[in-house]
């Protein structure tokens, strides 16, 4: 029998570092270096650091010494790179030709293990770092997911924190800082190199460009506890005489580790409820009531937890109408089993939506990356695929039962021109009776 060429495979480096392979027939190659650790895994005193080093990794290495050393590399192969910092992990990745995959390697492994830490360019790129926390605090949906974990999880446990950090950690930090938070932030056996696309790295070459990285040994969690800090976070924009009036919102409630075995009947039930234009709460609140522009679910499952959230926009007049009928939709799934046609057309768009946004070598390095670090196994978007059409109407009803049955600690952020927390609360528990 002949074996399947794009079949993906991980390799243990000899450092400790994993190599995910996942050739596919793509003229384009993915590079995606991510480390399991992110914001949740700083302190109080490092909040941002984590943030600060991605934005210090492109300002120059050893062997590269100037961000126009960098860039110029990177335009001359035709290629892109970029990098992010969540709450479980942090990545840097490029995409460009796969002939391309021995200098992109390099590049990028060279940016994680050799950073100059140049005196000038941390102070120059400390004030980019605090104006890019500035926009997106500035944008009322950037504020609202910046915030949501304050109310979510709170207290003094880092899973409240936002992934991009403090302000006040950011404005004091120095040189030394970052090189000894870079020596020990980046443990190799919580870090994976994936190639993706039409190239294949050799473990050879993967060990050699990754010789010099940091060596420091992964950190224990803050296990992370629901509902520690105030039930609702608000900021309060007056709106000016020229201005529609609007109240964007953010309903939280506790969902499931990502590891969790209903983790994939929860996608399903997460897609019918408000996964796109014809899901329940899109056709109920905007096609019938006209409440909204758009209205959606969301589920984000992390090691130890996960966050379930509805969220929408609309005139604050409207809001409390706009929560009640979203959660007896919610609740509807959860007293009675879903149509076998509605759960086979959502099934159908999931599908479809999956292998369509997994379709070039970037998007499939991340796929296979983000699985990695959330300890997933090794399934291909195929794989992924046939387990959504397998989830059934009765495991979709259990999973909208066990988060439902978490409304009692739901927690809220919002933008809008004037306080309403306590009413859109109760709102929640209106169809509860």
């Amino acid at each position: 029998m002949a074996t399947n060429p794009y079949q993906p495979s991980i390799t243990k480096l000899g450092n400790g570092v994993s190599l995910l392979s996942a050739p596919s027939a793509s003229r384009n190659v993915g590079v995606f270096l991510i480390v399991r650790a992110g914001s949740r895994d700083e302190t109080a005193d490092t909040s941002g650091l984590a943030h600060y080093l991605e934005h210090m990794f492109f300002k120059g290495t050893v062997r590269r010494p100037s961000t126009k050393i960098i860039s110029h590399e990177v335009d001359r192969l035709g290629a892109s790179t970029n990098a992010y910092t969540d709450t479980e992990e942090v990545a840097y990745f490029a995409e460009g030709p796969a002939s391309a995959l021995a200098e992109l390697a390099d590049i990028i492994t060279d940016m994680l293990s050799q950073p100059l830490f140049a005196a000038e360019e941390v102070e120059r790129e400390r004030n980019v770092v605090l104006q890019e926390l500035s926009m997106r605090l500035a944008d009322p949906d950037g504020w609202i997911w910046d915030r949501i974990g304050t109310v979510a999880f709170g207290g003094d446990q880092p899973m409240s924190w936002s992934a991009a950090g403090f302000p006040s950690v950011i404005e004091k930090a120095t040189r030394d800082q970052l090189v000894a938070y870079h020596s020990s932030f980046y443990a190799p056996k919580a870090m994976c190199l994936v190639i993706a696309g039409g190239a294949t790295l050799a473990p050879d070459d993967a060990e050699r460009l990754l010789s010099a990285i940091p060596h420091a040994k992964p950190r224990p969690r803050v296990p992370a506890k629901w509902g520690q800090g105030e039930r609702y976070t608000a900021d309060v924009r007056p709106r000016t005489a020229d201005q529609e009036p609007q109240i964007r919102m953010a309903f939280a409630v506790p969902g499931i580790p990502a590891l969790d075995p209903e983790r994939t009947a929860l996608s399903v039930m997460t897609s019918i409820l408000g996964g796109g234009m014809s899901s329940r709460l899109f056709q109920t609140v905007r096609e019938r009531n006209g409440l909204a522009y758009s209205i959606f679910a969301h589920h984000e499952g992390f090691e130890d937890a996960g966050l379930f959230a509805i969220s929408t926009a609309t005139r604050p007049k409207d809001a409390r109408r706009a929560t009640v009928l979203s959660f007896r939709e919610f609740r509807k799934l959860a007293a009675k089993r879903v149509a076998r046609e509605e759960l086979a057309a959502a099934k159908s768009a999931m599908i479809g939506r999956l292998l369509r946004s997994t379709e070039t070598a970037m998007a499939s390095a991340r796929f296979f990356g983000t699985r990695w670090r959330a300890g997933l196994p090794l399934e291909t978007p195929d794989d992924r695929a046939d387990a959504v059409s397998r989830v059934t109407a009765e495991e979709v009803q259990h999973a909208a039962e066990r988060i439902v049955a978490g409304l009692g600690d739901v927690r809220l952020g919002f933008v809008g021109p004037d306080d309403r927390g306590d009413e859109l609360l109760a709102a929640t528990e209106a169809t509860s009776r």
